[in-house]
């Protein structure tokens, strides 16, 4: 880590590049096909009359005539940041509409990063279509028309798009999908012109460089772990306690136990990922997704039909949350205590792990300050009678106005595992830390007869590789009294998988918490990027079926990363334009708490977790109760347009001459609805807007062209009373085993129905306090410590 004096030097955080590539992208050919449909996505706008006669550059361009090209400037002028150089200002424009993603070194770098998390299976697929839309035949296939896709102009290769989200078969809808949102996030990321147009500062505008823990990794390479020739290459070492993954159950597990036996018990964490300290935060939009995310933040299901996003970085999802700290609910906790069987959930015991991380965390809603976003909700929840609470704060009771927070919390406010619950530990206990290392599987031994069938934990294998430097990987092994895996949702199934575990629920019930989106444009600036990212939420419906399966409304983290990656996708003219009034958005969430659930398998090939999820109809009817309230609230809160991200569906564009409200009395308006499909509220009498709100049911949300998101994984490890309900126990054991728990979010029994970092902390805490005590039952600490030990648990 650099010196305090280093750090006060800095101006602005530190660059990160791109990790390496994970495999390579599709063949050049089918690349350059690819590039044809980024093009398309995000297309280079020029006036029709300042082109050559280059028929060429006329078909990869998107030319406006004189009157249009006009109207496109007057767009972005209405919109954009504040300029007192008008000549400067309109070059900036241009040069916006201009841009080109095949002529983008940077886009195409990030695409190929993306792209390089494929699975291979899926990637050949990828390939196969892209070689065929090159083909006269291949394309007349897919397409309808007999010339090569990369050979048809852009308004052409537009309608072809079109063409497959509204076709019958579901693999051309999710090719639209697929194609349109990888150019979206691409361009956003990417463009060299987006931030100075709206005014986005990339840096936070009151950054400064903050000293963060002084972490120490241990380091393979060094000489003091070189293996023995009897080792076969493979670096050995011991330690008590070993956790596989840095987020936050695997935070709250290393400071129960290194506060419990302090410097007396070894423990050792283990993280994939890399560590960044607060110099490097917040990463850039453009390397963000790919060195915090796992698969570079785009996990695409099988079917293409949800994009799921998970922390892949030191510190877990810890590192990359919104700060949301809300306790697990009584309906949820009464499912899993009755339903499930697991009384502890009903406990004064659990509810006591839930106050306590939320206490050491320093978890407060008291100086919450609302930023315009989270404003809008618990303003129109208010007019529209719906219940809204504003949402605590891991942040020490502090305010921590940082929209930035998603790419990395540069102020240090943040007490997730990186900034909390690790340092405490490593100053109370013999803490080490691993970074760029991926445990392969958990090692199994004997340990005497009395522990009859059950395999008992005694280590892990796994691979190390240096990060940021060139150096070669080296196998490790590491032997342990305890194994807790703690790796997610995603990996903590694929690591017991590869361990030789056995039971008919591991890698089942997934669960998602699956989210439509909808944007709003303001007439007045929102400046969304400013304050803190999600401080309220709408409770209403959050119980539509009596059995706690609903939505919840929450406001998105509004960096141009997250938001306008979400935005309806009708042409490229279209969405340059939209992504351009981002100082005048706002984009907000219907969140299901989902009854329904998917499943992980391993990729054959690389040994990935693959993510197989479809929102359900019925978890879909919910969501979409969310996105009609949503518009309601954005419809009263005086909203200029309102953008259900549905595929095919048209923005709402209020009328200069309407209203937000009127008196609550009937009204021809209201008369007329009185029979749709729609639930109307007597506040809104506008017959527009509610004629608009019956047509947005009636359209649905249907798979997979509908844009589902999910940063919410839960559920893979499933807790239950018996092995032929759960993969582990009550108490976080493996079912079968001795010595192996699993402490994260993946033993949710379902869904948690809230942001579910408090809860999985909570369970972790419990967790954490049975293997504490099975340490000193089988006196692996310290004589010394063990009836002091026992007393404190």
């Amino acid at each position: 880590m650099a010196s305090d004096t280093a750090i006060s030097t800095l101006t602005m955080p530190r660059p990160v590049d791109f990790p390496p590539l994970a495999g390579d992208p599709v063949s050049a050919e089918s690349w350059k096909t690819l590039m044809a449909i980024m093009d398309a996505v995000a297309p280079s706008i020029k006036r029709a009359d300042s082109l050559s006669a280059d028929s060429a550059a006329k078909m990869s361009t998107v030319n406006l005539s004189k009157e249009e090209y006009e109207a496109s400037l007057a767009s972005l002028r209405q919109y954009a940041a504040p300029s007192e150089d008008g000549l400067k200002q309109q070059d900036l424009f241009e040069a916006y509409l201009a841009e080109k993603p095949s002529e983008n070194p940077v886009f195409e770098k990030l695409l190929k990063n993306i792209l390089s998390h494929v699975p291979p299976a899926k990637k050949r697929k990828l390939d196969m279509v892209l070689s065929l839309l090159g083909t006269r035949g291949g394309s007349l296939l897919l397409t309808g028309y007999i010339t090569p896709l990369t050979s048809l102009s852009i308004p052409d290769r537009t309608k072809i798009l079109h063409s497959w989200r509204t076709s019958a078969l579901f693999a051309l809808r999710g090719l639209f999908v697929t194609f349109t949102t990888l150019g979206k996030l691409v361009h956003v990321r990417t463009s060299a012109y987006h931030s100075p147009l709206t005014g986005f500062p990339a840096t936070p505008a009151s950054w400064v460089a903050n000293a963060s823990f002084p972490y120490e990794f241990l380091d393979f390479s060094s000489p003091s772990f070189a293996p023995s020739s009897s080792q076969n290459g493979t670096i050995e070492i011991d330690t008590d306690v070993v956790i596989i993954g840095s987020g936050c159950g695997a935070g709250v597990v290393t400071h129960r136990l290194a506060t419990t036996f302090g410097r007396s018990l070894r423990v050792l964490v283990l993280e994939k990922g890399r560590y960044f300290d607060a110099s490097h935060f917040p990463l850039s939009q453009g390397v963000g997704f790919s060195a915090l995310m796992e698969a570079g933040g785009v996990i695409e299901s099988e079917d293409g039909s949800i994009t799921v996003t998970a922390g892949s970085t030191f510190g877990g999802g810890g590192t990359v949350n919104w700060s949301a700290s809300l306790q697990t609910q009584h309906f949820v906790r009464k499912e899993w205590a009755q339903e499930r069987k697991l009384p502890f959930f009903e406990s004064e015991a659990f509810q006591a792990c839930l106050d306590r991380v939320c206490g050491l965390m320093g978890v407060s809603d008291a100086k919450v300050v609302q930023n315009h976003g989270n404003r809008v909700l618990l303003e129109g929840a208010r007019k529209l009678g719906y219940a809204a609470r504003t949402v605590p704060q891991n942040c020490r009771g502090e305010a921590h106005e940082d929209g930035y927070c998603g790419m990395g919390c540069w102020r240090g406010e943040k007490m997730g595992p990186v900034n909390g619950w690790f340092p405490e530990a490593a100053k109370k206990g013999e803490v080490r830390f691993v970074q760029g290392m991926k445990v392969d599987r958990v090692l199994f031994g004997k340990k005497g007869k009395k522990k009859g069938d059950k395999k008992v934990a005694v280590g892990v294998a796994g691979t190390w590789t240096p990060t940021g430097r060139d150096g070669t990987s080296v196998k490790v092994m590491v032997k342990a009294k305890k194994v807790v895996v703690s790796a997610g949702t995603l990996w903590s199934p694929v690591v017991l998988m590869n361990s030789g575990i056995s039971n008919p629920h591991l890698g089942k019930n997934l669960k998602l918490h699956p989210a439509n989106f909808v944007t709003a444009v303001f007439e007045h600036e929102t400046k969304p990027w400013e304050g803190a990212c999600l401080t309220s939420v709408i409770n209403s419906f959050e119980d539509l079926d009596g059995k706690g399966h609903g939505v919840k409304i929450e406001a998105l983290c509004m960096l141009p990363s997250f938001g306008l990656t979400l935005l309806p996708w009708v042409s490229g003219l279209d969405y340059k334009l939209m992504t351009a009034k981002y100082r005048h958005l706002n984009t907000y969430i219907s969140l299901a708490r989902d009854r329904d659930s998917g499943y992980i398998y391993r990729d054959p090939e690389t040994g990935t977790p693959q993510v197989v999820y479809t929102p359900s109809e019925y978890d879909r009817g919910n969501i979409m109760v969310g996105v009609v309230a949503i518009c309601k609230i954005l419809y009263v809160q005086g909203a200029k347009e309102i953008h259900p991200s549905l595929p095919g569906f048209r923005p709402f564009v209020r009328s200069s001459t309407t209203k937000s409200t009127s008196s609550a009395t009937s009204s021809p308006a209201s008369d007329a609805l009185a029979d749709m499909d729609v639930d109307t509220d007597k506040a809104i009498t506008d017959l527009a807007f509610l004629t608009w709100l019956a047509d947005l049911k009636a359209h649905g949300n249907r798979s997979p062209q509908t844009t589902f998101g999910s940063a919410h994984q839960m559920g893979t490890c499933r807790m239950g009373a018996t092995a032929s309900e759960g993969v582990v126990d009550p108490r976080g054991r493996v079912w079968a085993t001795e010595g192996l728990y699993v402490a994260d979010a993946s033993v949710f029994p379902s869904a948690s129905g809230v942001n579910p970092m408090i809860t999985n902390m909570a369970i972790s805490d419990w967790i954490a306090q049975g293997v504490c005590k099975e340490l000193v039952e089988e006196g692996a600490a310290a004589v010394r410590a063990g009836r002091d030990v026992m007393a404190r648990l």
